[in-house]
This record gives C-alpha cells, sequence and structure tokens, in this order.
C-alpha cells in the first residue's frame, strides 16, 4: 500500500539512484526472491497446494491502495476456482467486482485513489470482515475466517504464528493473508508502509515465508523468515496500528 510517502516511487526496478538494493538488509535479514531460491517447490516431497493454487491467479493491486482487494481476489480464487473443472462462461473473481460484492466495509472507496474515512486501505478487521462477505457472496461453502492481531512480540505469539503458517501448508482448504509493514521485510525506504498480500508457502525447516506480494510494480514473490515477517506484522502504523493475518477456509 504505497500511499504514505509518495517519495518511494523514486527507485528503479534494480538499485536506485543511491545504491539502495532491491530487497535490503533489515535487522540483519534480508528477504530473498522467488527466481534466486524455488528449490522448496520443486521438492515432490512439498506439495505447496497454496503456492500453485495462487500462482494460477496472481495479479497485481491495481491502485496504490487496493493490495487488500488483489489479495482477497488471488485467496477466492484459489479456494474456489483452482484444482476443478471449470465451465466456459465462469469468470476469474477480479478485484473490480469483488469490492462491489462487499457492502459492510466501504471497500471500493477505501481503495480507490480519492480514499474514505480519511485514509486509503483496510485495517485488519475489515479485511477479515470484507473477505468473509466475499466468500459467502461468491457462494463459498463451510466457509471460516479467523483474524489474529499480532500486538505484541512474546515467543507464544510467535509460536502461534508458526503453527498457523505450517497447519496452513498443509491444508489445501485454506489461504492466508498477511497485514505487515512492507519495507520491514524489503528494506525499501520512505516507510511505513502498511501492506496486505497473500502466503505462498511456507517451508517449515527453513522457518521461511514466501509472501505473494501483489506489489507487481515493485516485487516478484520473496521469501522472508517468519520472525522478520512475524515483526513486520506487530509495528504499529498510524492509519492502521499493528498488522496481524487471516484465514479464510472454504468447502470440506
Amino acid at each position: 500500500m504505497r500511499i504514505l510517502i509518495a517519495a518511494l516511487f523514486v527507485f528503479s526496478a534494480g538499485i536506485s539512484a543511491a545504491g539502495t538494493l532491491k530487497y535490503s538488509t533489515v535487522n540483519g535479514a534480508a528477504a530473498v526472491p522467488l527466481s534466486l531460491d524455488n528449490a522448496y517447490l520443486r521438492n515432490p516431497a512439498d506439495p505447496a497446494y497454496d503456492y500453485w493454487a495462487l500462482a494460477s491467479f496472481y495479479v497485481p493491486q491495481t491502485t496504490p491502495a487496493s493490495c487488500s482487494a488483489a489479495s482477497v481476489s488471488m485467496a477466492l480464487n484459489a479456494l474456489l476456482n483452482a484444482r476443478r473443472d471449470r465451465g466456459d462462461e465462469e469468470e476469474n473473481i477480479t478485484e473490480d467486482k469483488l469490492v462491489e460484492k462487499v457492502s459492510t466495509v466501504p471497500w471500493k472507496a477505501l481503495v480507490s485513489e480519492e480514499g474514505a474515512e480519511g485514509r486509503h486501505g483496510l485495517t485488519l478487521a475489515q479485511l477479515a470482515r470484507a473477505a468473509g462477505e466475499a466468500l459467502a457472496a461468491y457462494g463459498a461453502e463451510d466457509v471460516s475466517v479467523s483474524s489474529v492481531a499480532v500486538s505484541n512480540r512474546s515467543a507464544q505469539a510467535l509460536e502461534s504464528f508458526r503453527r498457523a503458517l505450517a497447519e496452513n501448508e498443509r491444508n489445501p482448504r485454506d489461504i492466508m493473508l498477511l497485514h505487515f509493514v512492507q519495507d520491514a521485510v524489503t528494506g525499501a525506504p520512505g516507510g511505513p508502509f502498511a501492506h496486505i498480500s497473500p502466503v505462498g508457502a511456507y517451508d517449515e525447516k527453513t522457518r521461511r515465508v514466501l509472501i505473494f506480494d501483489v506489489d507487481r510494480e515493485w516485487y516478484e514473490p520473496y521469501w522472508a523468515s517468519d520472525i522478520q515477517v512475524f515483526n513486520a506484522m506487530a509495528l504499529k502504523t498510524p492509519a492502521f496500528g499493528p498488522g496481524g493475518y487471516v484465514v479464510l477456509k472454504a468447502g470440506k
């Protein structure tokens, strides 16, 4: 959600004029782009259900504030349209039509260039509410939406996040969305930038999270350590407070 400080847009696709790497080190850790490290996804022992379902519907956010809509459209397509035969008349779920399905959150306005309620983008609670309403609107069965705010950096909260990641990785019927401070993972200058993107995979052995970043103008999917992602969710921003994660489940 690159809307808080416009200066971010001055750096290029590789290294900025100031020499900043695309994935800079933050607190001793650096994200690794998927194109440089994809061994986990090539291992037959790791089915990576979410990665392959989401990859088929990987889209960019269409406005600087629409990361929530892009992420939820990917999640709903992965849950409702992936891994099944579909009729020729069936459309993919798109960002613009998705936001029209929700009435409990002013989603369309919040992701627009103009914004609403004095800000752009969704809080963690609004993300969970909008995603649940959208799932129901698209006819999903056995729907479950849970959200966890990361309001402190306790060891217990970190372990709960790790368990949720591991469970999500093993279950082909759920998708996890992260609400986090993007620059705390990518090292981009000028933040903080509150952001939302799906989890593509979790390598439990190396404790790394693959973030399917919908900020496609600047990023490809990248791996980050789970503790780095956890800390990025715990950071507070003036408009959103702390972040967290949402797990969407649909079907049996």
